[in-house]
Formats: structure tokens, C-alpha cells, sequence
């Protein structure tokens, strides 16, 4: 049947980069975005160099990033490599090709202007009508830092590899003492720098002395902002704890922030926050996970005027208690103040009225309960139960949650497919920078990537294409109503 045969390569054709890029090609999507996006309003210096080396077109670079982001090209390195070989990058591009450290010194001068192009597009996409606004998914997922969990210190580990220091520094002067210093290091199994050792042992009580100033729990050496976190597979890495709220019409993000603590609790009304300032809406419901179940958080979330659908977390009983004495078998009596236990016995609070978290016991009936050994293990031999003062708010949240669990199952799939697409089809498990400052740009650039997609798939890329296209035209229109005013008045 023969074989096909493709072009000479000494051949000399006539073809236009234009004429390369796909028609319906996500690229053009962005390339329309950047150019009705008020860039200067933005923060960007759009305006050209007067002395000097010519600078790069601020849209061309912006269209870079953007590119690079949603489609694993993070790299500044990686970027120069694309603008001399990628069809779709040398198009937004015009064939300019900077260098990396000028990709690279763009970010870091526009690390908050690129943060707000999320911002412009989600306002967009409201505007559109493909955010809802009704009902809000939030959650956090870890994603790696740029600093490696070697170089993660606790105050203990600190002190601990200090006082291992000493004991070779130690065992150094004692060989020495022995022999001649320089018969030493050869008799040593391992040659010691104590030079080495200082040096070391200075940088550790320098890391200690930070701690102490900033009273600090831990210290990153490579990236100062990056925590120890525990991550999905069971263990523990230097990490940023990334909050998104994703609403569910079409599942886009509509913002995010990047925490620095592990736990998602306390994360939830500040995430409210943003959403309502974001899409200008008053009302909506928010659902999240039990790892947002807490009490002062969620009522925060109330007086934001919020409904939340939040998971109860299990309550921690021991593994050996019988069933039958646990918490939730403890029931309380609003009228009396007072909890009844599962044999039927009364406990009392012992605590202030003002007091933020109430104790209930009964000494007397606990001596004489034959379950006491079972009941509790505690060596002061009653069982103690405590209430907050936000425990009959919480039965209302839990009550709203159990109403709504048809809601509750929609969550992992709004908010947790685009931690999904960000980490492993854009390749966003990790960051490249450091500092939280820098790695908000980042979030919010695989965000905007991310969101930049959904918006295509829902509406097609010729509609996408037409409503970016009326931007312009209303932006013309606009112009020329004013121009005839502004004449009259000068004249």
C-alpha cells in the first residue's frame, strides 16, 4: 500500500503563525481576555520605558503567564523554552522571545496586579450570569512549599542537632587532648570540620533566637512562610494550606486565600467574607466539611447573614467505652440546666454562668454507679461533661445540615473537583515560589487558568469569544458618546 511521505524541509513555504494556531484554540481566549482587560487600572506600568532598553509588551508578558499556568509551564525557564518552539506562545507572543530572568523579574514586580486578574475574570463570569451565587462550596487543600521538610525546624529538633553539635565538638578537644590535633582527625571514623560544626551550630541558635522574637512554633530555612502540614497520603510536608470557595452553578472559583495554618478551622467566615465582597451578594449558602465545624467560627458566619451546612465531627470516645456511655448518650435539659446520663443520673454544672465552657458532674452517683470503671478512666473517678456556649447554636447547624444532606453529598464534587484539574492536570501540586506573598500570585494564576476553562466549556469558544468581543465594542461606544460632549465643552 506504499507509506505517506511529508514535506521536504528545504522547501520554502509561505505560512503565517496565524494560520498555525487552532481556530477554536484556548489561546485566542486568552489573548482576548488580556486585551479587554484594563491592565493599567490593574496596577501594571503599561506605560513605555523612556530611557533605556525597550521593555517588553506588558499584554505580551501577561498572556505568557497566564498560558504558562494552564498549561503545566510554570518555569521562567520553561517559558523562554516555549516562546522559540510553542506555536500557541510565539502567537500571543508576536514573536518576542524574552529571556527567563525577564519572565521571571515580570512576576516579581506585578505579584499583586497578577493576582487581580482572578478577580477581573470571576467579575466577568458574574456578569455573565455563570455564577449563581445561591449556594458556595469552601474547602482547603494542602499544596507544597518550596522548601524541603529537612530544612523544617521545631524549637526541639533546633535544640536537639545543638546539643548533638556539642557532643562532637566535645569528643573532638577530648581526642585532641589525647594526641596531636592532627592525629585526631585521622584517628576519628569520620573526619570532623569543628569549623563546619561552629558554623552550624551559630546558624541553629540564630533559627532559635528568630523563635524567640517572633514566638514562632517552627522555622522554614528555604521559604520562611512555608508549616509543617500533614498531607493526603498520611504524612507530614512543608506546605501552604490553600482555601477556595467554588460556587455551584458551574463550578468556578470565585476566590481563594492561602493559609498558614494547617487546621481548616477558623477558615470559614473569612472565606464569607471574600465571596460577599467579590460577587456583592448578601444571602447565600455556604457548605463546607467537619473540618469546619467550629462553634465561634460558624457563628461569625451568622451574623454574616450566611446559612452553613456543615459536618459534625464525630465525637472522640475511647475505643473500650460500651456504647452506651457515650457523649451523645448524654442528654441535656435546657430548663434545668442539667445533663442526664445514660443510667438516668443527674449531673450539675460547677461552673460560673459567665463562664465560656460549662462542667457537669456528680460525684455521689458516679461512686455508686457500676459502670463507673467504664465510664470514665480519669483518676478522679466521676465523669465530667462540658458544654460551650455555642452548643445550642451548633444544634441548629446541625439540624439545618441534616434537613439539607442532599445539598451536604453535592459538595466534594463543586469544590473538590478543581483542587483535582489544579494539581494533576495543570500540574499544580506544588509552587515555585516563596513566601506566601508570592505564592498567593501563583494560586491565583492556576486559579484563573482553571476558571478561564470552565468558562470555555460552558459557554463554547465562539459565544466566550463574542462576549469578550462586546466588552470592546461597549468600551467604543462609550468613547464615542463622551467625545462629542468634551468637544462642546472646550469650545
Amino acid at each position: 500500500m506504499g507509506e505517506l511521505t511529508g514535506q521536504d524541509r528545504e522547501q520554502t513555504m509561505l505560512w503565517s503563525i496565524e494560520e498555525m494556531v487552532e481556530p477554536d484554540s484556548m489561546a485566542r481566549v486568552i489573548d482576548r481576555f488580556v486585551e479587554v482587560t484594563d491592565l493599567k487600572k490593574l496596577g501594571f506600568r503599561t506605560e513605555p520605558a523612556q530611557t533605556g532598553r525597550p521593555r517588553y509588551p506588558v499584554k505580551a508578558m501577561v498572556k505568557l503567564m497566564i498560558y504558562g499556568y494552564q498549561n503545566t509551564l510554570r518555569s521562567s525557564r520553561k517559558l523562554e523554552r516555549e516562546t522559540r518552539r510553542n506555536l500557541e506562545v510565539m502567537w500571543l507572543m508576536n514573536g518576542l522571545q524574552p529571556d527567563y530572568k525577564t519572565i521571571s523579574e515580570f512576576r516579581r514586580e506585578n505579584l499583586r496586579p497578577l493576582q487581580k486578574l482572578l478577580r477581573e475574570f470571576v467579575k466577568l463570569c458574574h456578569g455573565w450570569g455563570l455564577i449563581g451565587g445561591e449556594l458556595i462550596a469552601i474547602d482547603g487543600t494542602k499544596i507544597k512549599a518550596s522548601n524541603n521538610k529537612k530544612q523544617n525546624f521545631s524549637r526541639k529538633k533546633l535544640e536537639e542537632r545543638i546539643e548533638n553539635i556539642d557532643r562532637q565538638i566535645e569528643e573532638y578537644f577530648r581526642i585532641a587532648e589525647e594526641e596531636d590535633a592532627s592525629e585526631a582527625k585521622k584517628s576519628a571514623e569520620k573526619p570532623i570540620d569543628i569549623d563546619e560544626l561552629l558554623k552550624r551550630k551559630e546558624r541553629y541558635e540564630g533559627y532559635l533566637r528568630k523563635m524567640d522574637e517572633t514566638g514562632a512554633n517552627e522555622i522554614s530555612a528555604v521559604d520562611p512562610d512555608a508549616r509543617l502540614m500533614g498531607n493526603n497520603r498520611g504524612g507530614v510536608d512543608t506546605a501552604y494550606n490553600v482555601q477556595s470557595a467554588v460556587d455551584a452553578k458551574n463550578h468556578l472559583v470565585v476566590d481563594f486565600d492561602v493559609s498558614l495554618q494547617p487546621a481548616d478551622q477558623g477558615q470559614l467566615s473569612p472565606m464569607i467574607r471574600k465571596v460577599k465582597k467579590r460577587l456583592k451578594i448578601k444571602r447565600f449558602i455556604v457548605v463546607a466539611d467537619k473540618g469546619y465545624y467550629q462553634g465561634e467560627d460558624l457563628w461569625r458566619a451568622k451574623k454574616l447573614k450566611v446559612k452553613t451546612i456543615v459536618s459534625k465531627q464525630k465525637a472522640a470516645n475511647p475505643k473500650d467505652q460500651p456504647e452506651m456511655l457515650h457523649i451523645e448518650n448524654f442528654k441535656y435539659n435546657a430548663e434545668t440546666d442539667t445533663y442526664t446520663c445514660p443510667m438516668g443520673q443527674t449531673l450539675k454544672s460547677h461552673s460560673k454562668k459567665t463562664t465560656k465552657r460549662k462542667k457537669y458532674f456528680n460525684k455521689k452517683a458516679c461512686e455508686k454507679c457500676p459502670y463507673r470503671d467504664q465510664c470514665t478512666n480519669a483518676s478522679k473517678g466521676f465523669r465530667t461533661v462540658t458544654r460551650n456556649q455555642y452548643a445550642d447554636f451548633l444544634n441548629e447547624v446541625d439540624k439545618f445540615t441534616i434537613e439539607n444532606m442532599d445539598i451536604y453529598k453535592l459538595r466534594q464534587q463543586i469544590v473538590e473537583h478543581p483542587f483535582g484539574t489544579v494539581k494533576r492536570t495543570m500540574d499544580g501540586g506544588y509552587f515555585l515560589l516563596r513566601t506566601r506573598r508570592k505564592v498567593r500570585t501563583e494560586a491565583a494564576l492556576l486559579f484563573l487558568g482553571y476558571d478561564l476553562k470552565r468558562a470555555y466549556n460552558a459557554l463554547g469558544f465562539k459565544e466566550i469569544m463574542a462576549r469578550l468581543d462586546a466588552i470592546i465594542s461597549a468600551v467604543f461606544r462609550l468613547f464615542d458618546f463622551f467625545i462629542p460632549i468634551l468637544n462642546y465643552s472646550g469650545n
